[in-house]
């Protein structure tokens, strides 16, 4: 079982309370928008506190331009995102994956819920996995007639990955 590593970049342009889910097809071919993956929302800026209206906040108390504190300049790469303000990658990771082709989409929403106007970024990934070795394998028996030889094993079988 092999899970995919999916990289999003926070972006300086993202609100704080902007937000991303990615979605799946699980190998069927169409990706299945009405039931995000796990880990299901996750925050662009988890770290920065919510937003509650520019004159309701505690105007003293919390940082003025959208609480959020910009990535330092090498700590990406530079050509990567906007000049001077590098993206950050957020990984998330998929289900498990046995063996196929598998669609993604990355759906990004602002902080009322509205997904963004423009179209879901896509990533496919083929899975190649291949199966536990059998195990126990012993002679079970020979036939002299047809000169066959038989074998017993107890098969292979993935077990689910706990966690998801």
């Amino acid at each position: 079982m092999v899970r995919v590593r999916l990289t999003v970049l926070r972006l300086r342009r993202y609100a704080a309370d902007t937000r991303f889910e990615v979605y799946g097809d699980l190998g069927t071919g169409e990706i299945d928008y009405d039931h995000a993956l796990p880990p299901g929302p996750v925050r662009f800026w988890p770290e920065a506190g919510e937003r509650n209206g520019h004159l309701r906040d505690a105007h003293l108390t919390v940082r003025h331009l959208d609480s959020i504190d910009p990535d330092g300049h090498l700590e990406t790469l530079h050509l990567e995102a906007e000049h001077l303000r590098p993206a950050w990658p957020m990984v998330v990771e998929s289900p498990s994956y046995v063996f196929g082709r598998f669609d993604h989409a990355v759906k990004v929403f602002d902080g009322a819920g509205n997904a963004s106007a423009e179209p879901p970024a896509q990533y496919a990934v083929t899975v190649n996995t291949a199966p536990v070795a059998p195990r126990g394998l012993k002679c079970a028996g020979y036939d002299d007639d047809a000169d066959q030889v038989t074998f017993s094993f107890h098969g292979s079988r993935f077990e689910p990955v706990r966690g998801i």
